[in-house]
């Protein structure tokens, strides 16, 4: 069974995801039905076929795992996704004061990260950068994922590698 917190955190990273149905490739984005009702258990459309959920650095590399894994790898937004966490791991006592952020000072290094966070440690440290998302509050996380876009627009992009 595919594990729901590594499905779930790739569409909050803006992954996207390649699943094969009856022999057709399908290019899925975030929280898609297409993907996620048939690796929930729960759902109507579960399919047991699917059998693994792998994370790659590119869509050329998904093209090479057989049918039944669903392959995910970042897409253009997941920069905005790291300017927004770069931007919350910045936030000192006072800036959080502030904000009335409810939560400690947090480090990229105290997850074992490096600094600056790269697109390439969301997929090979995903689960240091699932538990570093997981200490922002709920409206932080919603902020991040929900400005990734608007962040690459105005070329906040002083964090690209």
């Amino acid at each position: 069974m595919i594990c729901r917190d590594k499905a779930d955190y790739a569409a909050t990273m803006h992954f996207m995801f390649r699943i094969v149905r009856d022999g057709v490739a399908y290019m899925e984005s975030g929280f898609s039905p297409r993907v996620f009702s048939r690796i929930w258990p729960e759902s109507p459309y579960f399919d047991p076929f699917y059998t693994e959920l792998v994370f790659v650095h590119s869509e050329t590399e998904a093209v090479e795992f057989p049918d039944n894994v669903i392959v995910a790898w970042p897409s253009e937004l997941t920069q905005g996704v790291i300017l927004g966490i770069h931007f919350r791991v910045d936030m000192d006592e006072s800036d959080l004061a502030e904000r009335r952020e409810d939560r400690n000072v947090l480090t990229l290094e105290e997850f074992g990260l490096p600094y600056p966070l790269t697109v390439a440690d969301l997929i090979d440290n995903w689960e240091k950068v699932i538990a570093l998302w997981n200490s922002f509050t709920p409206l932080e996380q919603q902020v991040i994922r929900a400005g990734a876009e608007d962040r690459l627009e105005t070329g906040a992009n002083r964090y690209r590698p």
